[in-house]
C-alpha cells in the first residue's frame, strides 16, 4: 500500500544484509571493532543531516539487531524507536518498515505506542501495524491488533486485517486468505 511493505524475516544471501529487501541508502559502515551504537543514534536523530545519511544509521541499526540474540540488538532497536518521534512521517514510516523486517520483541511497545497514535499520519499506523503482525506470535500483540478493527482511517483498517493474518501465519505457519486446497490446484492445472 505505501512504500516496500514488510518484507518478511528472511535472509538475503546475496549482501551484506539479513534483508531480502533493497535498501534506499547503503547502512553507514562500522568504524570501529565494537560498533558504536550512541553514534549511529546520533546520526539518526540529527535532523539537520541529510535524509540519506539519517537512512544509512537507520539501516546500521538494523544491522546490530539481527539476528536477535546479538549483543547489540535490544540497545539497536531501542535507539531506532527514539526515530519514532522524529518530525517526518516519512522517516518515522521507515522506521517502522525496519521493525517489522527485524521482528524483534524489543520493538513491540513502541510499534503499539505508534499505532495507537490517532494523530499519527495514517502511513505510519499502517507500516506499524503490519511490523506488530509480524510479530504475532508475542503475547498481546494479536488482541492489541483486534482493537483497530474499526479504526476509522480505511489504511489502518485494512492494514489491521492483513497483520491479523501475519500473526495467524506466524503461530501456525499458514495464511488464512492465501491457502489454496491442493485438490483445487490439480483440478485447475488439468
Amino acid at each position: 500500500m505505501f512504500g516496500r511493505g514488510i518484507s518478511g524475516c528472511t535472509a538475503n544471501s546475496s549482501s551484506n544484509s539479513d534483508f531480502a529487501s533493497i535498501d534506499p541508502a547503503p547502512p553507514l559502515a562500522e568504524t570501529a571493532e565494537t560498533p558504536s551504537i550512541p553514534e549511529f543514534e546520533k546520526t539518526l536523530l540529527d535532523t539537520s543531516l541529510p535524509l540519506f545519511q539519517r537512512y544509512r544509521a537507520m539501516f546500521a541499526l538494523r544491522d546490530l539487531a539481527s539476528p536477535p540474540d546479538l549483543p547489540t540488538a535490544v540497545p539497536a532497536v531501542h535507539a531506532l524507536a527514539r526515530g519514532m518521534y522524529d518530525p517526518s512521517a516519512l522517516f518515522r514510516h521507515e522506521i517502522a518498515f525496519v521493525f517489522g523486517q527485524l521482528c524483534h520483541p524489543a520493538s513491540v511497545p513502541s510499534l503499539i505506542e505508534t499505532l495507537s497514535n490517532t494523530k499519527e499520519e495514517s502511513m505510519v499506523r499502517h507500516e506499524a501495524a503490519e511490523a506488530l503482525g509480524s510479530l504475532g506470535d508475542e503475547e498481546g500483540v494479536e488482541d492489541v491488533l483486534k482493537k483497530f478493527l474499526d479504526d476509522p482511517e480505511q489504511v489502518v483498517k485494512d492494514s489491521i486485517v492483513v497483520a491479523l493474518d501475519m500473526a495467524e501465519f506466524e503461530r501456525n505457519g499458514e495464511l488464512q486468505y492465501a491457502s489454496i486446497p491442493v485438490a483445487e490446484t490439480a483440478a485447475a492445472a488439468a
